[in-house]
């Protein structure tokens, strides 16, 4: 069996993720309202959590495939728990900016979040990830309560389609290109599309911050 891969990079950190913190630490918060700055902070940190844990778990998955003098499980294993933290911040980013862009009270963050069309939060995509996170979840949950099936697989794996060689007789190429559990798949560069959207969105709410201190207040003379 020959082993291809269509796994894309994680999508590069912009300098937004680093303006954030300095600008939300050491100037000024982007929102009056400490929900909305809340939300923000865990929004910003759950993506920069996603893209490392995608990167982590894509390096790992090679080492997998590329060592050929054991069986390296070890790579597979961390590969796989990478992946599924990937999913879970994800997940729980989604979460956090839906609520930011569905603000009521139109804050700052939400108008900027409303000037571009973010698919990742789409019911049709979030429930994706939604499903694939709470599968990961409730087969944790069979396994502990004894109730796996005989060939009832039990972790996320790393998988994709297999085809017979072109040239090469009696030998097949597998494409390893998506992540599967259960009844639920998610392609690698769906995923890094998506990261990519989540990543953007980083930038959006990065640029409402103030870049300078507001100047004092000088009291009018008396």
């Amino acid at each position: 069996m020959f082993i291809e891969f269509d796994l894309p990079d994680a999508p590069p950190k912009p300098d937004a993720f680093a303006q954030y913190w300095l600008r939300s630490i050491f100037i000024s918060s982007a929102s009056t309202r400490y929900e909305i700055n809340a939300l923000a902070s865990t929004y910003v940190r759950l993506v920069s959590a996603a893209l490392v844990e995608y990167e982590e778990g894509s390096k790992r998955l090679r080492d997998f495939w590329a060592t050929h003098t054991s069986l390296n499980l070890s790579a597979m294993h961390r590969s796989i728990s990478h992946f599924e933290s990937c999913i879970f911040n994800a997940n729980r980013a989604t979460n956090c900016f839906r609520r930011l862009r569905a603000d009521r009270l139109h804050d700052p963050i939400a108008l900027a979040l409303r000037q571009q069309k973010f698919f990742f939060s789409q019911d049709v995509i979030a429930d994706r990830i939604r499903e694939m996170r709470n599968e990961i979840h409730h087969l944790e949950d069979s396994v502990l309560d004894g109730q796996i099936t005989q060939g009832q697989g039990f972790a996320l794996r790393p998988d994709g389609p297999e085809v017979p060689h072109p040239k090469e007789e009696n030998q097949t190429v597998k494409t390893i290109d998506r992540l599967v559990i259960g009844t639920h798949e998610i392609l690698f560069r769906e995923l890094v599309q998506w990261l990519q959207e989540m990543t953007d969105a980083v930038s959006k709410i990065a640029e409402v911050l103030p870049s300078s201190s507001p100047p004092p207040v000088v009291p009018n003379p008396v």
